[in-house]
């Protein structure tokens, strides 16, 4: 498995970015960005991985694979057909039904759940 560095360098490189393009695109700083591409941070910061995947077009489950959050002995559950969701979109279609021990949460509690998740991944 490649590493986060390499993961994100190769994608920069085949979108032509430069790293000062890619910091300015996250607000970020170049050295930083070449820290990260050099495997140097060993735990980026949740959001700044969003903001990566977003502007990268990437996948952010998929960046979070390369990272030391997952540990890579224990991704067996993961196969090439399994599908991640993103839980705002979970929680912010109000076809889906989101329930907690049972419960079906109101639109409210479906708003406070996602907001509690944000400030629990640092995500704001």
């Amino acid at each position: 498995m490649k590493s986060l560095g390499a993961v994100i360098r190769q994608r920069r490189l085949n979108m032509n970015l430069t790293l000062d393009q890619l910091a300015t695109l996250i607000d970020s700083s170049k050295s930083y960005l070449s820290k990260l591409e050099n495997d140097l941070i060993e735990k980026p910061k949740p959001s700044t991985l969003r903001k990566v995947a977003k502007q990268l077009d990437m996948n952010y489950n998929d960046l979070l694979l390369h990272t030391s959050y997952v540990d890579k002995d224990e991704t067996s559950w993961i196969t090439p057909s399994a599908t991640f969701y993103e839980i705002d979109s979970i929680l912010e279609n109000t076809e889906n039904v989101v329930m907690v021990q049972g419960k079906v949460l109101e639109k409210s509690e479906r708003e406070k759940l996602l907001k509690m998740v944000k400030l629990l991944f640092d995500l704001d």
